[in-house]
């Protein structure tokens, strides 16, 4: 009667552990927890490189006056001199990692100031293009990190010269113009616009654009509406995030194609559905709509 029992009870576990267990393996793409909180970190400081990416306007003055102790602090000039040519310059690139003290072998988390810091999943997916998997971004930024009182230091930290070497490119998740305007139309493609609302439907002008309005048949889905918690700045949970991706006809089975004005708030999109949602294909159209307003009209169509 004992054992019965006992086996009854096993059985019940393990039915309301599998939700659970499915729930882990739908965020974390491939088994890999791509997504770190802040208790994690805080247990794991001394085994990573921990790198603040600024914001613009800069967040600068909040990391010189309390960061997360030992985080080295990345610059947009530099990023995004690395990641805006077409294709992104390998060697400036590496010239940033060395700079920041980086290594081929080191494990490396991205942050920024708050949970809202676009730029800091921008780096994430050209560390990724670059071929470093070895790379988590933190789940609510330095906000969450000292509200939570955890370790801190002011001032500019030092890296010494790091090593890390481009071993390949990731093209998988990049596309250019060309073989966007090929996709157009199509059933197996769906492609997500991250900019905001007024942006996507041209009421509103953003940088130095020609023309304004979408990619055709493009989604308004802009990226901090779409995936963060508006209160903090951390990521809705996976459930929530599938069912407004799915909902819009954002869905695995297909191809997805995310832009924006210039590759950033796009790489959120991709972050979100490669390594949240386990999405099996997606890519950046870095060049966005920065480049694509100014293409040939009579080849490259808009929607308003």
């Amino acid at each position: 009667m004992y054992l019965r029992k006992k086996s009854i009870i096993c059985i019940m576990a393990l039915m309301f552990a599998v939700p659970l267990f499915t729930g882990y393996q739908n965020a974390y793409a491939n088994g890999v927890n791509k997504l770190v909180e802040t208790e994690w970190l805080a247990k794991n400081l001394n085994t990573v490189k921990v790198i603040f990416v600024d914001n613009w306007p800069s967040d600068k003055e909040a990391y010189m006056k309390k960061h997360i102790k030992g985080s080295v602090y990345m610059g947009i000039g530099a990023l995004m001199g690395a990641i805006s040519p077409n294709p992104p310059d390998k060697e400036k690139f590496e010239g940033m990692m060395h700079r920041l003290g980086v290594n081929s072998s080191d494990h490396v988390v991205l942050y920024g100031a708050k949970g809202d810091s676009v730029f800091v999943l921008g780096a994430f997916w050209l560390m990724e293009y670059f071929g470093n998997n070895n790379v988590k971004y933190l789940n609510g930024g330095l906000a969450k990190w000292n509200k939570e009182n955890l370790p801190s230091e002011g001032g500019m930290k030092q890296a010494n010269p790091g090593n890390f070497k481009v071993s390949s490119r990731n093209e998988s998740i990049r596309i250019v113009a060309e073989d966007v305007l090929k996709k157009l139309g199509s059933a197996n493609t769906v492609i997500v616009d991250s900019r905001n609302t007024e942006f996507y439907t041209g009421k509103t002008k953003e940088g130095e654009v020609k023309r304004l309005g979408h990619i055709p048949g493009a989604l308004d889905m802009g990226y901090y509406v779409t995936n963060f918690n508006e209160k903090d700045g951390t990521f809705k949970s996976t459930s929530e995030l599938k069912s407004i991706y799915e909902a819009k006809g954002v869905t695995k089975d297909k191809e997805v194609i995310t832009y924006c004005q210039g590759g950033i708030k796009a790489a959120n999109s991709y972050f979100v559905l490669k390594h949240l949602l386990g999405y099996p294909d997606v890519k950046v159209y870095v060049g966005s709509w920065g480049e694509w307003s100014g293409l040939d009209p009579d080849k490259y169509p808009i929607e308003k």
